[in-house]
């Protein structure tokens, strides 16, 4: 039955309405800017059909989310619209002309950008993740498993894309790092990819990273905290319409992948696979639900397709030996037009699954206040995850056969945080004349509630931003991190500093 409810799924997919973009295009960094400016222009009500859920989007699709935007900026006489629209415009001006149908099908730019980065880091890396083999330098998350060593460190990241025939498209993001602990620098692909358009439906490989869920400082099931995965994916990149009384569940995405993790670990070489679907009911209304298994690798018991999907859909296999570690999550957002866009959102996460529905519970939950005064200049953002399954002692991204964790290159795959913790996230955002924004957060986290000793965090940013010429824009922040009972040990009180300066440049 499981098996039968998958190819329905696909089969609806296939016969979707394309609804929107389908050329093939470069998937957007996640770290980039333009998430939460597209994030406060539909705070300012000009866009009602992103899906937040479900990230990266691609320059098309964030192009087409501009477009939205631009075709209700009438009924928005807000200054920081017109800003927002134009810095967008700027940077999506070729994805926005292909839309309207104002430029050529194929083209190859072996230079589309270039970032540079320096970094200061003063302070080791927290061991405490959920004892699995994971570790964190507190202040440095959800950047791609990118690892700055304690002192002075510098980054190079260029980007590059070409497109065939409207429907092969190729990128890649080459990066060269040079740490002050070590005189030489080493080059890697931090990512890149080759897709091919099918209709709606997009089919690629290569190193991604995938954000699934609601939360913005981190999400449950996966975010981009860890190394980029070597991926086989399949997904709808610009929600579709399906056919039939399917069209009820509004704009629909849909996101598949398949990989394998790295040799060093205690299974070595185990597949790790996931499914997400997220929809819009309603234009106030998104849901979504995420599925992660990792199974199989050196010295465990093999699984076939038939078993996977099982697994994979929401049912344990039946006897015998625990053959996965699964996790999964539902998650909604809920917008409240008339209190000023204000935004509720949140995700409920289990390790494991009994009597048809998630066990072992963990929960995000948050709001997201995007016009604090008449000018909407201002946001507001308050977080709260809770990854301590109290009673039970350390299970989030833990288990008994991979005991390394849910984890990749020693980094968690889902928050960062790691398991048995809890934290408290506050962000206030500005964007201001001039092409200046700035934004200041603290974040409050414990980690340890199984243990006598809990270890905790204090941890205040500022990060400020100017787009200084239509092709350059400069980034910095600046972050703090008072440690109290590092390692869980009494009286082990510690400070660390981080800083970013971060120059991005556009050809």
């Amino acid at each position: 039955m499981k098996k039968w409810i998958v190819l329905l799924a696909a089969l609806m997919l296939a016969l979707a309405s394309p609804g929107f973009a389908a050329s093939v295009s470069a998937p957007l960094p996640l770290d980039s800017w333009v998430y939460p400016a597209l994030d406060k222009l539909e705070g300012l009500g000009l866009i009602d059909s992103s899906l937040k859920g479900s990230r990266p989007y691609t320059r098309l699709e964030a192009a087409r989310l501009t477009a939205a935007a631009r075709r209700s900026h009438s009924a928005s006489r807000l200054p920081v619209a017109a800003e927002l629209l134009r810095d967008l415009e700027r940077e999506l001006g070729s994805e926005l002309d292909e839309l309207g149908g104002r430029v050529g099908v194929d083209y190859f730019q072996p230079l589309r950008g270039a970032s540079l980065t320096h970094a200061w880091r003063d302070g080791g890396d927290s061991t405490t993740a959920n004892r699995t083999n994971a570790t964190q330098f507190a202040l440095d998350t959800n950047r791609q498993g990118l690892n700055f060593s304690e002192g002075h460190n510098a980054q190079l990241i260029f980007e590059s894309e070409a497109r065939l025939w409207r429907r092969l498209h190729f990128s890649a993001r080459p990066l060269f790092a040079i740490q002050e602990e070590g005189t030489d620098g080493n080059w890697r692909l931090l990512d890149g990819r080759a897709a091919l358009g099918l209709g709606p439906v997009e089919l690629s490989f290569g190193r991604q990273s995938l954000w699934w869920g609601q939360g913005r400082n981190g999400t449950l099931v996966l975010s981009n905290n860890a190394k980029p995965l070597d991926m086989l994916r399949i997904t709808n990149p610009s929600p579709v319409l399906l056919p039939w009384v399917f069209k009820y569940l509004g704009p629909l995405r849909f996101d598949m992948f398949w990989s394998e993790l790295e040799s060093a670990r205690e299974v070595p070489n185990p597949y790790f696979a996931g499914m997400r679907l997220n929809f819009k009911p309603l234009p106030w209304l998104e849901i979504g639900g995420s599925r992660a298994v990792m199974f199989g690798g050196e010295g465990r018991p093999g699984i076939d397709l038939s078993e996977f999907v099982t697994i994979l859909v929401g049912k344990n296999l039946e006897g015998g030996e625990d053959t996965s570690n699964q996790l999964a999550a539902l998650d909604a957002r809920l917008t409240l037009p008339f209190l000023g866009n204000a935004e509720l959102y949140g995700e409920l996460g289990g390790e494991d699954e009994a009597g048809g529905f998630i066990a072992k519970k963990a929960w995000l939950a948050g709001v997201y206040l995007p016009q604090l005064e008449p000018s909407g200049r201002l946001a507001l953002r308050v977080e709260h995850t809770n990854l301590a399954y109290e009673g039970h002692g350390p299970v989030w991204y833990r288990h008994s056969q991979y005991r390394s964790g849910y984890t990749y290159e020693r980094k968690i795959l889902g928050h960062h945080l790691g398991g048995d913790s809890r934290s408290w996230y506050g962000e206030l955002s500005a964007y201001l004349p001039g092409g200046l924004s700035a934004a200041l957060d603290l974040d409050y986290q414990t980690r340890g509630y199984s243990d006598p000793i809990r270890e905790s965090h204090l941890q205040p940013g500022l990060s400020l931003a100017w787009q200084a010429t239509d092709s350059l824009r400069l980034s910095g922040r600046y972050a703090f991190d008072r440690v109290r009972n590092r390692g869980n040990l009494s009286g082990q009180n510690e400070t660390h500093h981080f800083s970013l300066l971060t120059l991005d440049y556009r050809l």
